[in-house]
């Protein structure tokens, strides 16, 4: 019986592990396509700070990126966030589907207005209040992207942005 299981677990995890390794790289494209208010930085060198609210999903692979690459010419740091206060301080959070509703619907209330990119992959995540809202398309990574939210929290989308996520608007 356990041999019988075993294949299907090992796809799974190679399907979650490619899923999650195109959402890492989607998190760092999105840097390069989102302009952030100069008031978001502390200064013209610090960091680009992207935070994972849940189980960080990624395993290694983001950390690799954060180590190897730069978003607006400055270094990535990515960190666990586990307070919206933490989140508020953050560029980019990717919040997990792990994430409780009600834990969700505070971080989305908590960062309105803030300068934070939120980013999700629970259905109807970005019609909630969240900004791009990862989805499984048959075999590829899309998401959806509401660009009224990212512009309310004063952030200004790429028209490649535009151009390839699925537009979506706030349910309120």
């Amino acid at each position: 019986m356990t041999l019988a299981a075993t294949p299907v677990q090992a796809q799974e995890v190679i399907d979650s592990r490619r899923e999650y390794n195109v959402k890492a790289v989607s998190l760092y494209a999105f840097g390069r396509y989102v302009t952030w208010p100069p008031a978001s930085f502390e200064s013209e060198t610090s960091e680009f700070r992207i935070g994972v609210y849940g189980p960080d999903p990624f395993g290694e692979t983001l950390d690799r990126i954060a180590q190897k690459k730069k978003i607006q010419e400055r270094p990535i740091r990515v960190w666990e966030v586990k307070t919206p206060e933490e989140g508020a301080s953050c560029h980019i959070l990717f919040v997990t589907r792990a994430t409780p509703p009600e834990v969700e619907a505070r971080l989305i209330a908590a960062l309105e207005g803030k300068s934070v990119l939120l980013v999700g992959e629970t259905p109807g995540f970005a019609e909630r209040g969240g900004a791009i809202n990862f989805f499984v398309h048959g075999s590829n990574v899309r998401f959806e992207l509401n660009a009224d939210r990212a512009m309310a929290n004063r952030l200004s989308l790429n028209a490649k942005m535009h151009s390839l996520g699925t537009p979506v608007s706030t349910n309120r």
